[in-house]
């Protein structure tokens, strides 16, 4: 193979990575419509609505959940019109025990299901439980912390730990096997996470606008979501379950949990939702709520149609353009003084987006032999020894012979030397 750089082919599921990104515009402008505090508030009251912003935005996106009924019940009803009765025909002797046999078929059959249905029901509980564990750890915050700022630095750690973290999710959960090209970017991102690391603790320390308190409680936020992910492939692999019914499953047994805070809140921090009041006041407002469900719905939809058509690996992607996007949003609306440290981020964070890349193998690099176990690869392989069996062609065999016998002598050599 004489590349070195190797392009994989694009196929139609790389539409739900557009759709991703357009549905993340219209969210971000619903959203700047729908939570923009009036400027009779003054700057020192805006943490007020912090937290009634945050427990909102908990409802919202358990209640869009729910709007996956909608298409879960079409696709159902379309999948019933497709089948067709099936007939069979069987010859009955009246020697064999074809009633028994019907039954333990039977038995095993319902066994199954009930042990399918035992599993979903399980992976949707835990997957429930997660999501809303990465919303309430940012909801705790502003309980504890109430006059905070939440806020980060641009191209900060959070990125490069969540892409770290996600691989290996997917390495303990999904039995995921890496190669040299994915230990390699693991390496590279888990580098990266721990100079960015450095950098925001140092810098925590000089800029007051930086809790380093939040750090950690957005960490621990990227640690829920990432491993919701990982089980949720799983369920979508074994759970034999579309990714509609998926959320709603989801929906429901968060909302348990979702009331349950609701509770507390009512009994112990009851003036949060005279804030939350102040966000759907007026038909308008009204209006925006229900065009920010509608929109959380579907950026959640096609989130989990890349999972599902991909794997959670590629999320990452998603949040580089995530952070990419709001830094030249800043440059443009907030121009100023960029820090020393901003350009080293930058570049560290174009080398994440190609480790992200060399692991899902978008690209594959040919070099100090990273890619010779590669699916790429291992497909190509396959395609020669399969033209070598099924070839009559003298010159293609003696091609591939010379090529087997150098491979056969290169696998002797390396285990004399070990």
């Amino acid at each position: 193979m004489n590349k070195k750089i190797i392009f994989q082919k694009c196929n139609w599921n790389n539409i739900y990575f557009l759709l991703y990104i357009i549905m993340f515009f219209i969210n971000l402008f619903i959203e700047s419509f729908n939570y923009s505090i009036d400027l009779e508030v003054e700057d020192s009251e805006k943490y007020k609505y912090n937290l009634s912003q945050t427990i909102l935005n908990l409802y919202l996106l358990n209640l869009s959940d729910f709007i996956a009924i909608i298409p879960y019940f079409i696709r159902k009803k379309l999948l019933k019109k497709k089948q067709e009765p099936e007939v069979t025909i069987s010859k009955i002797d009246e020697n064999d025990n074809s009633e028994n046999l019907s039954l333990i078929y039977t038995d095993n059959k319902l066994m199954e299901i009930n042990k399918r249905k035992k599993k979903v029901i399980y992976y949707s509980i835990l997957i429930a439980i997660l999501d809303f564990l990465f919303e309430f750890s940012l909801i705790l915050y502003n309980i504890i912390y109430p006059t905070q700022i939440t806020a980060t630095f641009t191209f900060s750690c959070t990125i490069p730990f969540e892409i770290c973290f996600q691989f290996i999710c997917s390495y303990f959960i999904l039995k995921t096997h890496f190669y040299k090209l994915q230990y390699f970017s693991l390496f590279l991102n888990l580098v990266i996470f721990i100079i960015l690391l450095i950098l925001d603790i140092i810098l925590s320390f000089e800029h007051e606008l930086v809790d380093g308190k939040f750090y950690i409680f957005i960490l621990a936020s990227i640690i829920f979501y990432s491993i919701e992910y990982s089980y949720g492939k799983k369920l979508l692999l074994y759970g034999f379950i579309s990714v509609y019914l998926l959320l709603l499953l989801r929906g429901v047994f968060k909302l348990v949990l979702v009331v349950l805070l609701s509770i507390f809140l009512v009994i112990f921090k009851r003036d949060v939702f005279s804030g939350i009041k102040y966000f759907i006041t007026g038909p308008k407002y009204a209006l925006l709520v229900v065009s920010n469900i509608v929109g959380k719905f579907f950026l959640s939809l096609f989130l989990w149609l890349i999972i599902d058509r991909f794997s959670p690996n590629y999320f990452p992607l998603a949040l580089i353009f995530h952070e990419t996007f709001f830094f030249i949003l800043d440059e443009i609306f907030e121009p100023g003084e960029n820090d020393w440290d901003i350009y080293l981020r930058i570049a560290l964070y174009v080398i994440s987006f190609i480790g992200v890349i060399l692991h899902n193998e978008i690209v594959v690099i040919n070099i100090c032999n990273l890619g010779s176990d590669t699916k790429y690869f291992l497909d190509e392989k396959f395609k020669h020894e399969e033209l070598y069996i099924n070839s009559d062609d003298p010159d293609i065999l003696k091609r591939y012979e010379t090529f087997l016998e150098m491979e056969a002598k290169s696998e002797r050599n390396s285990t004399l030397s070990q």
